[in-house]
């Protein structure tokens, strides 16, 4: 499958608010029906960081639970920095690509680095090496097997328009060999190491560098 660089509907800056909004609410259900904010909490939990960055954090569900299991600070970086925050989590605006991020022991991306471009990709990675020990990197992956599976099971369970976008999200994701590319070109000449899982029915893959060595 060729990676389609068609936009997702929540990319488009004329979105409504209301609707991104209503997005995020849904995203966040389907993080947890997914398992990806057991996913990070359970990987959060080998260092017990004191303070977690969250990349693209939308309204801060993610954040909350982190918060919430760990007792860890927690703020969140969102290019639309304006989410209703239903949550209680500091959220900035900002372009974690190319502005300066503020200072954690762990950085985390849920779902987000589908929607970047390769290079941004890389420029992000850089970027968190700056003010981070360690990013942990949660996307999908583009193959004909999540698709498939997200059309029969999810589709009787979320709004037509998120089911949509859903679907261009898989196909704008990365295969593991390319973002593990990315990663390696972003970290060269560094010391930093990484680690990468794909889960058997490539519904995620895991990306978990260490910028530490």
């Amino acid at each position: 499958m060729v990676r389609s660089q068609t936009p997702e509907l929540m990319d488009d800056p004329a979105f409504a608010q209301d609707l991104r909004d209503s997005f995020h609410t849904e995203l966040a259900r389907l993080n947890r029906i997914l398992g990806n904010d057991n996913v990070v909490i359970e990987r959060l939990r080998r260092n017990m960081p004191r303070r977690v960055l969250d990349i693209g954090c939308g309204q801060g569900a993610l954040l909350a639970a982190v918060r919430d299991a760990l007792g860890a600070q927690v703020v969140g970086i969102d290019l639309h920095g304006h989410h209703t925050n239903l949550h209680g989590v500091e959220i900035l605006e900002a372009d974690a690509t190319i502005n300066a991020l503020p200072e954690c022991d762990v950085a985390i991306c849920v779902l987000t680095t589908h929607h970047l471009t390769e290079k941004q990709v890389v420029a992000l990675i850089r970027n968190v090496r700056r003010s981070a020990q360690r990013f942990l990197i949660v996307d999908l992956v583009r193959h004909p097997l999540p698709i498939a599976l997200f059309s029969v099971f999810m589709r009787p369970w979320i709004n037509r328009l998120v089911y949509l976008d859903g679907l261009q999200s898989i196909r704008r994701a990365f295969t593991p060999r390319e973002l593990r590319d990315l990663v390696v070109q972003a970290i060269s000449g560094t010391n930093a190491v990484f680690e990468q899982w794909v889960s058997p029915i490539y519904g995620k893959q895991i990306i978990d560098i260490d910028f530490r060595n």
